[in-house]
C-alpha cells in the first residue's frame, strides 16, 4: 500500500516530537553524567589535595623545627665558645664559667638525629670534607679541647688553656662548622621555597578546577560554589598569615644575627628601633635599661609615632608590674584595669621585662591610645615577646663583654688597672700633653719592707695593706688621674696637667695618709719617685723610667719619703717657658 504525502506529514508530526523528547532527555542525562562526574573529579581533586597539602604541611613543619635545631645548636655553640674565652681570660669562677655550663647543656641536649641530618648533608655535598660526621667529629673536638681550656683556665693556667684551644685550632673549627651549618640554613630555605611554590601550584590548579565546575554547575551546585569560594579565602587568607609568620620570624633571625655584631649598647639600640619599626610599624615604643646600681632603669632609646612623646626618662622597679612580676604586663584603659604607677593614664602600653640568663636586664614598652590599639596589641604579643627575647640575649652578650673588658683592665687585688692599661694611657696622656704643650707627672710608689711583711704576716695581710694602700691612693686622686698596678707592691700614677712641685706635693700627701693607715693592725710606709715631662724628661718613654730612678734615690737615703727626679738644664726650661707655658700648667697671662 503505498504512502500518500500526508500520511507522512501526520507521521513525522507525530514522531518529531517523541524524537525531540528522547534527544534531550538523552543530553540531559548525558549532560547529568557530566556533571556528576565534573563534581566527582572537583571532589577527588579537593580529597587529593587536602592530602598531599597534609603531607606537604608536615614536611614543611619538619623542615622548620630541623631549621629552629641548627639555630639552637649555633646558639648553644656561640654560648659555650662566649664561656671558654670568658674563662681563659679571667681564669676565675664568674659569669663566663656560668655561661660555658649552660651552653655545654644546651649543646648536649641537641637532638642526635640534627647531627646525623646536618653530617649526612655535609658529606654529600662535599662541604664537610672526607669525614662521613664532618659536624658530629668537630663537635666532638670542640667539646674536648673547650673542657680542658676550661679546666686549666681555672686553675688560672691561662697560657696552658689557650695552647690547648690553639693546638685544637678552636676558631678554625668554629668557623667551618658555622659554613656548613650556614649552608645547610640555605639548603633547607630553597627547600622551603620549593616546597612553598609547589603547594601555591597545586592550590591554584585545584582552585581553577573548581571554579570551572562551579560555572558549568552553577545552576545545580550554587552553594557548592560558595562554598568554595569561601574555602579559597580561607586557604587564602592562610596562606597570608602563614606568609607572615614566615616573614616576621626571617626579620627576628635576621635580627639576632646582626646582634651579634653588635660592639656596644647603642649598635643593640639601632638594630631593635629598626626591626620594631618593620614588624611592629603602628606603634611607638622605648627601652628602658638597669642602671649600673640596679636601683632604677634608665630611658635609652625609643621609635615609632609616639617618639615625639616625652618617655619619663626613669623608672623605679617597684613601679613596674611587668618588672614585679617577670612577665609581660598590658596596661589598659578603665578602673578595672591594673596599671604600674610610672606609665600616662590616658595612653595604652604593653611592657615586657627583658631577661637573660635568670637576670633582668631592661624593659621593653610598645605604646597605643586606642580602644582598637589595645586589641591589636593583644594579638601581637607574640611577635612583641620574641622581639623582646631576642634583644634580651643582646644586651646579656654587651654586659658580659663589658665584664670581661673591665677584668681585663684591672688588677684583681687592688682595682687599680693594670700595666697594660698604664702603657696605654700614657701613651695617650703624652701624645695630647705634647699637642696642648701641657705638663705629664708620673709618681713611682713602691711600698717599704713588703716581702719582710709577707714573711712575718703571711701574704693575706700583705695583699691587705695593698687593697688599703690602693683605697688611699684612690681617694687622694682626681677624677683625670690614672692609677695603676705596676707589679708587686709597686703602683704607678698619672697625673695630667700637673708640674713636678704639684705632683710632689700630691705625692707627699698620700705618704702621710699612708703612714697613718693600718691594715690589721699594721702600719706600712712607702717611697715615691716623682717626674715630670718636659720638667725632667723631654720623651714619653723617659718619663715612668726617669720616676723609677728617683723612687730608688727615695729607698737609698732611708725610704718613706718623696723623691723628685733632678730637672733638666735651664735653657731646655726656659724654651718651654718661652713657647707660651708656665710651669705650673697654665698658659702664659692666664
Amino acid at each position: 500500500m503505498a504512502v500518500t504525502d500526508p500520511e507522512i506529514i501526520i507521521r513525522l508530526t507525530k514522531t518529531l516530537p517523541k524524537a525531540l523528547t528522547a534527544g534531550l532527555g538523552f543530553v540531559r542525562h548525558r549532560l547529568a553524567i557530566f556533571i556528576i562526574a565534573l563534581i566527582a573529579v572537583m571532589g577527588a581533586s579537593t580529597l587529593v589535595a587536602f592530602f598531599v597539602s597534609r603531607d606537604d604541611q608536615a614536611q614543611l613543619r619538619d623542615y622548620i623545627w630541623t631549621t629552629r635545631d641548627i639555630r639552637m645548636l649555633q646558639f648553644a655553640l656561640l654560648d659555650t665558645q662566649s664561656g671558654v674565652s670568658g674563662v681563659v681570660l679571667s681564669g676565675s669562677q664568674s659569669t663566663a664559667f656560668a655561661t660555658f655550663v649552660r651552653g655545654m647543656s644546651e649543646l648536649n641536649a641537641v637532638d642526635a638525629g640534627v647531627f646525623q641530618v646536618v653530617d649526612d648533608h655535609a658529606f654529600h655535598s662535599g662541604g664537610g670534607g672526607q669525614t662521613p660526621h664532618p659536624v658530629t667529629d668537630r663537635v666532638n673536638t670542640l667539646r674536648d679541647a673547650w673542657a680542658t681550656a676550661v679546666m686549666l683556665g681555672m686553675d688560672h693556667q691561662q697560657a696552658a688553656a689557650q695552647a690547648v684551644l690553639d693546638k685544637a685550632h678552636t676558631a678554625q673549627v668554629m668557623t667551618e662548622l658555622q659554613m656548613i651549618m650556614r649552608s645547610y640554613l640555605g639548603y633547607r630555605s630553597d627547600k622551603v621555597d620549593a616546597e612553598w611554590d609547589r603547594i601555591a601550584e597545586g592550590e591554584a590548579l585545584v582552585l581553577l578546577i573548581n571554579l570551572l565546575g562551579a560555572m558549568i554547575a552553577i545552576a545545580a551546585t550554587s552553594f557548592a560554589f560558595a562554598s568554595s569560594r569561601r574555602e579559597a579565602k580561607g586557604r587564602e587568607a592562610a596562606i597570608s598569615a602563614s606568609l607572615l609568620a614566615r616573614r616576621e620570624v626571617e626579620t627576628l633571625f635576621g635580627m639576632t644575627e646582626i646582634l651579634q655584631s653588635a660592639a656596644s649598647s647603642e649598635d643593640a639600640y639601632a638594630v631593635l628601633r629598626a626591626t620594631a619599626l618593620d614588624l611592629l610599624g603602628d606603634f611607638g615604643g622605648a627601652l628602658y635599661v638597669f642602671n649600673n646600681s640596679r636601683d632604677r632603669l634608665d630611658f635609652a632609646t625609643e621609635w615609632g609615632p609616639s617618639a615625639a612623646d616625652t618617655p619619663p626618662l626613669h623608672i623605679a622597679p617597684d613601679s613596674c608590674w611587668a618588672l614585679k612580676r617577670g612577665k609581660p604586663h598590658l596596661n589598659g584603659r578603665g578602673e578595672q584595669a591594673l596599671r604600674c604607677a610610672h606609665t600616662d593614664c590616658s595612653s595604652i602600653a604593653f611592657e615586657i621585662p627583658i631577661v637573660a640568663r635568670g637576670e633582668i636586664h631592661g624593659l621593653l614598652v610598645l605604646r597605643g591610645d586606642g580602644l582598637r590599639d589595645a586589641e591589636t596589641l593583644k594579638r601581637i604579643q607574640p611577635i612583641a615577646i620574641a622581639l623582646a627575647d631576642a634583644m634580651s640575649l643582646a644586651l646579656s652578650n654587651i654586659v658580659l663583654r663589658e665584664r670581661l673588658r673591665n677584668q681585663a683592665l684591672r688588677d684583681p687585688l687592688t682595682s687599680l688597672y693594670n700595666r697594660r692599661f698604664l702603657e696605654e694611657m700614657l701613651e695617650r696622656l703624652t701624645t695630647d700633653a705634647e699637642r696642648r704643650r701641657a705638663p705629664v707627672a708620673a709618681i713611682m710608689m713602691d711600698l717599704d719592707h713588703f716581702k719582710n711583711l709577707n714573711d712575718r704576716y703571711g701574704h693575706a695581710a700583705g695583699d691587705l695593706a695593698l687593697r688599703d694602700t690602693a683605697s688611699v691612693v684612690l681617694a687622694s686622686l682626681r677624677p683625670a688621674d690614672i692609677a695603676c698596678r705596676y707589679g708587686g707592691e709597686e703602683l704607678a700614677i698619672l697625673l695630667p696637667d700637673t708640674t713636678l712641685d704639684v705632683a710632689m706635693a700630691r705625692a707627699e700627701q698620700i705618704r702621710v695618709a699612708i703612714s697613718a693607715t693600718t691594715s690589721n693592725g699594721i702600719t706600712v710606709t712607702a717611697s715615691f719617685g716623682v717626674a715630670s715631662m718636659p720638667e725632667n724628661c723631654s720623651r714619653a718613654s723617659e718619663l715612668l723610667p726617669t720616676a723609677d730612678k728617683a723612687l730608688y734615690r727615695a729607698k737609698d737615703e732611708g725610704r718613706d719619703r718623696v723623691v723628685g727626679a733632678p730637672l733638666r738644664p735651664s735653657a731646655e726650661i726656659l724654651q718651654l717657658t718661652h713657647a707660651g707655658w708656665n710651669l705650673d700648667g697654665k698658659r702664659a697671662g692666664d
